[in-house]
Parts: structure tokens; C-alpha cells; sequence
């Protein structure tokens, strides 16, 4: 990999973290600028028409990316790649009637198509401009590539987030508890629409990514077809709605992967933390560390028992006092940390720091 010399061996770390196992020490993945590097600067357009070019483009998000990696500085487990990113919850963008915005990042707005009373109303388009710049992204970046960097799977996870989009949340939530038989008809719609998009992706990228998917975001490699999954509209429903309408989606999402990523996004999900727990299709839950809320510090018993419970943890941090209290109270084995800092040296540091306190 051009970018990325070390990648074999950082390829057999993340094998043994996907085995529950640990090589020398639990995978990092750290990057920074590199010394004497500077990246350049791409400020978003301020006409929407321009933004949504921006946003969509594939020569100016190569030039853009091409820029980060010349400059970055990959340590660990850390490996450059694009992110495939048009939106988060992105599969709302591939269904009739859906209003999208292009600004600091692409939104969803409530399609007045939706009907909540009538489930045939919910209609993926192969045809929509956006899923088409989905596939035709994943194969230009796989072309521009070729071994040089990988291509992510699309950010198109959330099922129930999908629906809330498409309704709006405020008319998704009292559909969840006045309509529930129109939620259990539409879930179906949204659960084929990703299994065809995961599928089209993959077939596009797994020869590039070393026959593996990323999650772009998160700067992790799976082998095999390797995605993420979520409910953040989880946040606001009662753990019995939980149960009823976004466990049984979840477990099929984890069935169809290799290997299945739960974004755990938020303390309130703790209430439903045991059900996913008992999924034996979910490999790995990643712990959000929320704007507001408590660092992941602060959850040590809660993230020990995700981990006892024989699933592996990823977090995103870059605070040295907080990474190293992780390493220090969390078992090395099946622990990766994604850390985004600013120079290669602090990079180096948090390499060194992971090899002097991994543990069984």
C-alpha cells in the first residue's frame, strides 16, 4: 500500500483482534500530520448547486483525500482510505420523495410521499441520484486507487433512522406507538434496500480492500463484507419498543455480515445494551464518546462487561490521560483505539504508550 508500508503486519494485528486474540499489544489505530507535512485547504462552496458538487464529485474528493494521505502519517493500525460518505443514515437518500440539503454535511428531510398509512409508499430508486453516485463513487475511488489506499463502505446504517428521516422524527415516533403494524411493514423495505447496496458495494471494493470492507468514519478494517449498524433513534423509545422493532432488524443485519459494528451512541443506550449483548452475529460495539457526556472512563464496569461478554470494543479518543487509563483498566484483547491527533509525534507516542500497558 503506498501510503501505508506496515500494512501486513498491521493486518495481522487487526486478525488477531477479530479472533479475540492479541500479537504484542492491543490495536491503535493513530494518525497525524506528518513532519514538514501541510494539508491543504478545501473550503465548502457557499452556493448550494456548488456544495452539492462538492459533496458528490468523485475527481474532487480524490484530490482532497490524495492530499490528507501525502500528508498523513499512519501509525499502528491506522491506514488510509476514502471515506464513501454521502450522508449519514444515507440509504433515507435513495427513496422516492426524499428532500436532501447540502451543507456541512448532507441531510434528510421528511418526504411528503411517505405515507404513514401505507407502507407501498416506501419505494427504493436504483434510479436516485444518490444511490448512483454511491456506486459510481465506490468504483471511480477503486479505480483512482488501485492498491493505493481503500475505499469504505457506504455510511448507510439505521434502519429505524432511515424511517425517521423519510417521516420526520416527531411523526416516526407516534408512528411507533399509534401505527406499529405500518413500522413493522416498512422496516422490510429499508432492511432489502441496505442488504442490495452492502452487496453492490462490496462486490465493488473487497479486491481493493484486500478482500475486506472499512468503516470510514471509525478507521477500522474487517475481513470479508464488514459494515455498520446503529439505531440512534434509540435514544428515544423505551427498551420494549427497542426489543419489538429494532432488535429483530439488527440481528438480520448482522447475520448477512462477516463481521457486524454496532455504533453505540450514547449513555441512554445502556438500556438496551443486554439485548445487544445476547446477538451472536455482533462482533463489535463502538463506544461513542457523545459531546456533554461523561468520559468513557467514567463507564469502565460497563465497557468491562462488554468485553466479558466476549464482544470487542472499539473507542475513538485522543486524550493521552483517558487512553491510558483504558489501557490500564480494559483487557488488551479485542480492544482497538482509533486516535486522530495532530502531529506524527503524538502518533508515535500513543504506539509506545499502547505497547508499554497491553495486557491480557
Amino acid at each position: 500500500m503506498r501510503y501505508k508500508e506496515d500494512w501486513e503486519q498491521a493486518k495481522k494485528r487487526m486478525e488477531a483482534f477479530w479472533a479475540g486474540e492479541m500479537t504484542d499489544r492491543c490495536c491503535v489505530a493513530a494518525t497525524g500530520r506528518k513532519e514538514g507535512g501541510s494539508y491543504r485547504s478545501f473550503p465548502k462552496p457557499e452556493k448550494a448547486e456548488d456544495r452539492k458538487i462538492y459533496w458528490t464529485d468523485p475527481e474532487l474528493i480524490i484530490e482532497r483525500n490524495r492530499d490528507v494521505f501525502e500528508n498523513t502519517y499512519y501509525a499502528g493500525e491506522s491506514f488510509p482510505q476514502i471515506f464513501t460518505n454521502l450522508g449519514a443514515s444515507g440509504l433515507a437518500g435513495y427513496f422516492k420523495g426524499i428532500k436532501v440539503g447540502y451543507e456541512d454535511s448532507i441531510w434528510f428531510f421528511g418526504s411528503d410521499e411517505v405515507k404513514g398509512d401505507d407502507p407501498e409508499t416506501i419505494i427504493f430508486d436504483k434510479q436516485n441520484f444518490l444511490y448512483q453516485k454511491t456506486l459510481e463513487l465506490s468504483k471511480a475511488f477503486v479505480e483512482d486507487s488501485k492498491g493505493d489506499y481503500f475505499v469504505s463502505m457506504p455510511d448507510i446504517s439505521g434502519n429505524l433512522d432511515t424511517l425517521a428521516h423519510l417521516r420526520g422524527s416527531d411523526n416516526f415516533l407516534m408512528d411507533l406507538a399509534l401505527n406499529p403494524d405500518w413500522v413493522h411493514a416498512a422496516i422490510p423495505r429499508c432492511l432489502e434496500a441496505w442488504k442490495t447496496t452492502i452487496d453492490e458495494c462490496y462486490a465493488i471494493t473487497k479486491a481493493n480492500n484486500d478482500g475486506g470492507s472499512t468503516v470510514g468514519w471509525l478507521g477500522i478494517w474487517g475481513p470479508g463484507k464488514f459494515s455498520q449498524m446503529q439505531c440512534d433513534l434509540s435514544v428515544m423509545i423505551s427498551h420494549p419498543m427497542f426489543e419489538e422493532f429494532a432488535l429483530p432488524e439488527l440481528k438480520a443485519q448482522a447475520a448477512f455480515l462477516d463481521k457486524a459494528l454496532y455504533h453505540f451512541d450514547g449513555m441512554e443506550q445502556c438500556a438496551h445494551l443486554d439485548s445487544l449483548l445476547e446477538m451472536d452475529d455482533l462482533d463489535i460495539i463502538q463506544w461513542t464518546c457523545v459531546d456533554g457526556q461523561p468520559e468513557p472512563t467514567e463507564f469502565i464496569p460497563t465497557l468491562r462487561k462488554i468485553q466479558q461478554a466476549g464482544k470487542r470494543l472499539l473507542i475513538r479518543h485522543n486524550k493521552f490521560p483517558v487512553l491510558e487509563t483504558l489501557l490500564t483498566e480494559l483487557s488488551s484483547k479485542g480492544l482497538f483505539l482509533y486516535c486522530e491527533f495532530d502531529t506524527e509525534e503524538e502518533a508515535k507516542q500513543m504506539i509506545k504508550l499502547a505497547e508499554r500497558l497491553s495486557h491480557e
